[in-house]
């Protein structure tokens, strides 16, 4: 079967279009015929080699995928030969016509709903559910999510909508804070993007922050927080070293909380946790919640290598799915 595979960890000179064998489900797995596969930023932190992303080399990236049952093994109930399914495939494996996924982590598509909006749910929107609940986000909040111009920073918003806080501020490229000014207040992630993001929230200081930029915004965004706050730090995808955690007389004196998330932990972990916030996402979108999830922007496979060298280069707003299969 065809496949994107990076044969070892570096530059995009290490991309390629590859044949592989087809893989066959182990027990408590399901094989899934590819249709659309979800480009995400951990795919780019994955070649670039940053621990915990790719399982061995050489690897094929993807880790969000729909399309249908191709076989069932030993073990498993609940899906047949022929489902329309979709899958968060924690190992990766997605960008090829064939992928096998832990049962635990796949969901049928719901009636009616579109295969390629369903493929931006398992990791996607999953994330934006995980962080909303970690951070206790209320009607009483100003938020601050430091990389709201990709996917998971679109379903962010929609998600977060939902518990109306007070005020939602984006931290953003130059190039994405026009589009994104419907649905955050956008601040610019610049030497100056502490003082831009409190100006955005009316020069006061923020409940939670939802952060993933790492390095200089993590550090700019620790002095954002309010007493009482909640900080969540969920990616470093600058790949710049991690700021001094606050020390614990500063947490009790600021009666501050700190969390980590990492979806793909979660998922190695407790497979169930993660099945069930992908559920909690279907049931969202079908629950007359004000919004549907959205159309992303579907590639050709021939477009596949390209885009995910686009998001790499952050010039690749919102999300993107790459059809692996004609309809």
């Amino acid at each position: 079967m065809k496949a994107v595979q990076f044969s070892e960890p570096g530059g995009t000179e290490h991309i390629a279009e590859v044949d592989v064998p087809t893989p066959e489900p182990a027990p408590g797995q399901i094989a899934i015929a590819v249709r659309y596969a979800g480009l995400n930023f951990v795919d780019v932190l994955a070649r670039r080699g940053v621990p915990g992303y790719a399982t061995g080399w050489p690897y094929v990236p993807g880790m969000e995928v729909g399309g249908e049952v191709a076989a069932v093994g030993e073990g498993v109930d609940g899906f047949a030969v022929g489902d329309a399914v979709v899958a968060f495939t924690v190992d990766g494996g997605g960008l090829a016509e064939t992928v096998v996924a832990e049962a635990g982590l796949a969901a049928r598509v719901p009636d009616g709903l579109a295969l390629e909006r369903a493929t931006i749910v398992p990791l996607t929107w999953a994330t934006a559910v995980g962080l909303a609940d970690a951070a206790h986000v209320s009607s009483k909040d100003r938020v601050l999510v430091t990389g709201a111009g990709g996917g998971v920073g679109d379903a962010l918003a929609a998600v977060l909508s939902l518990r109306t806080p007070r005020c939602v501020v984006g931290g953003t490229s130059a190039n994405s804070a026009g589009r994104l000014a419907a649905v955050y207040r956008p601040a610019v992630r610049d030497a100056e993007f502490g003082a831009a993001a409190r100006k955005a929230n009316d020069d006061e200081l923020f409940d939670v922050v939802l952060e993933s930029i790492g390095g200089d915004v993590a550090s700019a965004s620790l002095g954002l927080l309010a007493p009482g706050g909640r900080y969540v730090s969920y990616g470093a995808a600058a790949g710049q070293p991690d700021p001094a955690a606050p020390a614990p007389a500063d947490l009790r004196r600021n009666n501050w909380t700190t969390a980590g998330f990492s979806i793909i932990n979660r998922a190695r972990a407790d497979a169930r946790a993660v099945g069930a916030l992908i559920a909690a996402v279907f049931a969202l979108a079908e629950a007359g919640s004000g919004w549907e999830l959205p159309a992303p922007r579907v590639v050709a496979w021939d477009e596949a290598i390209d885009a995910h060298i686009a998001q790499a280069e952050n010039r690749s707003p919102g999300k993107t799915v790459v059809a692996v299969r004609g309809s």
